[in-house]
């Protein structure tokens, strides 16, 4: 489908992923014991799912871009509970926060481009049939 390499969506995601790392060192593990490791699983699977869906079909895509746009949403919930319980500072979740948003607002405007293609293709198979 794509380079992955020249996605935007995919360098935003990664940004995204690095800064949640990155703030992961403050968290405060005890106040919010599981948290961690669910934070790191669901935000490494933001970029990762988007640079599989690169390699496939347009179909293939647009899967792993919704898969992907799940997980920044559980993300977000993490996120939302980590500084809620005390375990991270407002300053660290909003940094993570506002690059969340800018992926999946990359991602629901790339979905958004799919599926008008998608709908572009069934409209003109139509009329050739």
């Amino acid at each position: 489908m794509a380079d992955p390499k020249n996605l935007r969506v995919l360098e935003a995601a990664l940004q995204f992923a690095v800064a949640v790392h990155e703030h992961i060192d403050v968290l405060d593990v005890t106040r919010a014991p599981r948290i961690r490791a669910q934070l790191l699983r669901a935000v490494d699977s933001v970029p990762a799912n988007i640079a599989e869906g690169a390699r496939g079909s347009r179909a293939q895509f647009a899967k792993h871009l919704r898969i992907a746009r799940g997980s920044a949403d559980e993300v977000a919930v993490h996120l939302r509970i980590a500084r809620d319980a005390g375990a991270f500072e407002d300053r660290e979740y909003w940094r993570c926060e506002n690059k969340r948003v800018i992926v999946c607002k990359m991602l629901t405007r790339m979905l958004y481009a799919l599926d008008e293609e998608e709908a572009r293709t069934l409209d003109r198979d139509r009329r050739n049939t």
